[in-house]
This record gives C-alpha cells, structure tokens and sequence, in this order.
C-alpha cells in the first residue's frame, strides 16, 4: 500500500477548487493576465507530477521528491494570491468565493459601511504657473483638515473649457483618488488661460461615493474662487 501524504491530497482538493474559481472570476477578484498565466502553468504541472505520485507503478522517490517540490511553488503562490485578494478591501467577496478561495475575512464591517449622504465642498488654497492647490472641506466641520469618519479617499474628475461657461458631463476625466483633504493638481502650459472645474467627492474603503460636490472653477494663471 502507498504511503500518500494527507496534506498534499488535501492541497490538491484545495488547489483544483482555487484555480477553477479564479480562472471563472479573475477580473471581479483584480487578478492580472500574468498572475493567471502562471497559476494555470503552475496547476498543470501538479497535475502531471500528482499523478505519477498517486499512481502504484510511478509513485516512489522520484515522484514523492516531485510533487514536494510542485507544492511548495503551488501552495506559495495560492498564499501570495489570497492575501492580494483578502486585503483589497475593494473586492467584495460571496461566501462562494471564500469557500473555494479558503480566505475568511477578519475584517466583516467594512463592506456595511454606508457612504455619506452629503457632499464635500471645494475651496482653493493657490494657483500657479503649474499647479493648482484644493483643499476639501467637511461643510460639517469646516476647519477640521482631516477626512470624516469612514472616508477612506476623496474622488476627483476635472474639465477644462477656454470660457467660464460649464463643461457637459462627458467633458469632465475622472482621476486616481487622493488620500489628503489638501492636494495639487497638476497641469502643463498650453492650460494657461483656460479654466480648469474640479468636482470631488468622498470614498469609503469600499469606494462606495458620496453625492458629488458643486464645481469649483479656477482661471489658470489667476487665483479665483468657488462657484
């Protein structure tokens, strides 16, 4: 009778579960092509060195040497892979995926946390030749620099038009969030003379939004104020 080791008939259980699973849902659970590639490379080459090790004829040194060797890189990986996704805290997670992910989050709160209901409000600090410098206000608590309470980052999308007349919806580009209340916004000097509107508005950990705060227009080149 063959001495098969428990744990690695239970890793392979594990291991056909996993891969199956991220194979199906790669782009929900923010799984790279390039990490994809590698776990399929990875569980096709247990696949081999599994069965020459649970097979009587090929199972001995060479095959129990194999298959230590396949899960260690295999079982490294799938760890690498489930904290990436138990610690994005922008994935949200069924009871499916954690079942065949083997991943329980400590963590159960964040995603009930709700989005305020009210928006930021804009104010402009400075401008120069290069930059212009917002500060986001909780209209709550007006001198308070800090983020309110379950704001994790701010949203931000900005338009420019050659007049001071509102840009449409389609104009404006969102940017990555920012993590401080005061932030600069760069820009090159073909703005000059234009006007730039920023919008912001509040994130939870979840990137759950808040309503979306009034424009704020600026005259590149001249300081301005809020409309």
């Amino acid at each position: 009778m063959m001495d098969l080791s428990e744990k690695i008939l239970k890793f392979h259980c594990f291991f056909r579960a996993f891969v199956a699973y991220i194979d199906t849902h790669a782009t929900d659970l923010l799984i790279s092509s390039e990490q994809v590639d590698k776990l399929d490379a990875l569980y096709e080459d247990w696949l081999v060195k599994y069965e020459a090790y649970i097979t009587p004829n090929t199972h001995g040194f060479p095959s129990v040497s194999d298959i230590k060797v396949a899960y260690v890189a295999c079982s490294g990986l799938t760890d690498t892979l489930r904290t990436q996704i138990r610690d994005n805290s922008d994935i949200q997670l069924s009871g499916e995926a954690q079942l065949n992910l083997n991943i329980v989050r400590t963590d159960k709160s964040r995603s009930s946390i709700l989005p305020l209901d009210y928006a930021p409000s804009l104010a402009l600090v400075s401008v120069t030749n290069w930059a212009v410098e917002v500060f986001v206000m909780d209209p709550k608590h007006p001198i308070k620099r800090a983020k309110p309470k379950n704001v994790k980052l701010i949203g931000l999308m900005i338009a420019y038009t050659d007049t001071p007349q509102p840009p449409n919806d389609e104009a404006y580009k969102v940017r990555n969030p920012e993590g401080k209340t005061t932030f600069s916004i760069l820009f090159t000097n073909d703005k000059l003379g234009k006007y730039m509107w920023i919008v912001c508005w509040y994130m939870t950990a979840t990137g759950k939004p808040s309503p979306a705060s009034k424009p704020l227009m600026v005259k590149l080149g001249q300081v301005n104020q809020a409309i």
